[in-house]
């Protein structure tokens, strides 16, 4: 039997509905992505003033000095932290056993006995 002869009507209609609905969802992800992206010509346009502000000229590039110390302290920065708030505790107990007047002594008071 030839298939065209089993088609019906319906086997034609279009599904309106659907295509109503992908077709407002393409407008609102259209929508979004021009508000984004008037959002990031904003955000360029305040860097822009921002560097001739600052006077800054040349942007780095990866072989400059100044990008890869960045680099390299941006991949350290979790190191760099702790040795900070290391330091800092070190710095607020030295003042706490002077505040004492037992620096230099080795005693600790916080140690329990």
């Amino acid at each position: 039997m030839d298939p065209f002869l089993n088609l019906a009507p319906s086997d034609f209609t279009v599904d309106i509905t659907g295509q109503i609905v992908k077709n407002s969802k393409h407008e609102a992800i259209n929508r979004e992505l021009r508000l984004i992206s008037g959002r990031l010509e904003q955000a360029a346009h305040v860097v822009d003033d921002i560097e001739q502000l600052l006077g800054i000229t040349p942007w780095w590039q990866r072989s400059d000095a100044d990008y890869q110390k960045t680099l390299q302290y941006i991949s350290n920065k979790k190191f760099v932290r702790i040795i900070e708030e290391l330091q800092g505790l070190v710095v607020s107990q030295l003042m706490e056993l002077d505040r004492a007047n037992l620096a230099g002594s080795g005693v600790c008071n916080d140690s329990p006995m």
